[in-house]
């Protein structure tokens, strides 16, 4: 066969497979994978051992542990309280992927703190590097950022942070996640929650986890932790600026107790046992969908507003409608076999 033959023939079978790719169908889109489950590991004490038990008996429920234990200081360096050490190798053992927490909680959300490194170009470098070297040191999968009550004056700035961190961490392969508040708004301006461009947070991150809790907190009035139209609210917003994929929708596994002497918060698996003690009647509200209930002692009226399997189990079903991520819950330690059973059967 001449060379000038050859290439006819070469041309025209590259012409008829062109020709065919054109007009073969598409393949069909991928199904979304399962929602992924994190739960936030915490120590408040050496001996707190509620989110280690947690890990131990239901982590075949879990993707992610995601352990509260790196605070930021003012001049970008971080210190690690309680490291959960213990909680990272049991993690790995069990196939769970653990992600650090970076966090500025200390005598409360520290906004000053934040507001001093992330403003500061050579502080939030600074700040960058160390996350990374604890990623490494401690072989986490990832980072969780937690950085709460920015100023709205920062918002920039902490947008800069997080793209500064995916630089550092692409490159290992390590996953880029972060808490935000809860809104239904941009409420730009709001102290608590302006600081935060889902937009822009949607883009750099991996994950974005919705604080869709304390809705109603121990230091204001009364009403539901997290109500459904409140929620739904949220990720109608939030599923505008985010791609769904990417959302993580907040669980809480507690709740509070409100009376005119203190204001606390109250574990899910704890609700039961107060209820014993108080002869407390547990009833439902149809517009927010949570349940609560009143007790007294003496004659100081106390009430209570929590989560439980029904007020779950509702929310659990907007993962699906709305094509969320998955889930994530504070924290690990509060809840029970009733919170893992639910999860377990509405994530199917």
């Amino acid at each position: 066969m001449t060379k000038r033959r050859r290439t006819t023939i070469g041309i025209l079978l590259l012409y008829l497979f062109t020709f065919n790719f054109m007009f073969w169908p598409a393949p069909a889109a991928a199904s979304q994978s399962k929602p992924i489950v994190m739960g936030y590991y915490a120590k408040d004490w050496y001996t707190d051992d509620l989110s280690y038990n947690s890990l131990v008996n239901y982590h075949n429920y879990l993707d992610y542990v995601a352990a509260f234990s790196a605070r930021i200081n003012s001049d970008g360096s971080l210190t690690v309280d309680f490291p959960p050490t213990e909680g990272i190798k049991l993690a790995q053992k069990k196939g769970v992927k653990p992600l650090l927490v970076v966090h500025n909680m200390h005598n409360g959300m520290d906004s000053a703190t934040a507001s001093a490194v992330l403003g500061d170009s050579r502080k939030r470098w600074r700040l960058a590097v160390n996350i990374v070297s604890l990623v490494k040191q401690y072989g986490y999968a990832g980072v969780n950022i937690d950085l709460e009550a920015v100023p709205p004056q920062n918002r920039n700035d902490y947008n800069k942070l997080l793209w500064e961190l995916k630089g550092l961490l692409k490159p290992g392969g390590y996953l880029l996640t972060a808490a935000v508040p809860a809104k239904n708004s941009p409420q730009w301006n709001s102290s608590w929650s302006g600081a935060y461009d889902y937009r822009e947070i949607g883009r750099v991150c991996d994950y974005v986890m919705l604080m869709t809790y304390d809705e109603h907190w121990f230091g204001g009035q009364p009403g539901p932790i997290a109500s459904l139209p409140w929620v739904q609210s949220v990720l109608n917003y939030a599923t505008e600026q985010i791609p769904s994929h990417k959302i993580i929708l907040g669980l809480a596994a507690y709740g509070y107790d409100w009376s005119a002497s203190k204001n606390r918060s109250v574990k899910w698996k704890d609700i039961n046992q107060l209820v014993k003690q108080t002869g407390a009647v547990i009833r439902w509200d149809n517009v927010s969908c949570s349940p609560y209930l009143y007790y007294w002692v003496g004659s100081e009226k106390h009430e209570v507003w929590f989560e439980n399997k029904y007020s779950l189990g509702i929310k659990l079903g907007l993962v699906k409608s709305y094509r969320l991520g998955g889930v994530g819950f504070w924290r690990m330690g509060f809840e029970d076999q009733a919170f893992w059973s639910t999860l377990q059967t509405k994530l199917k």
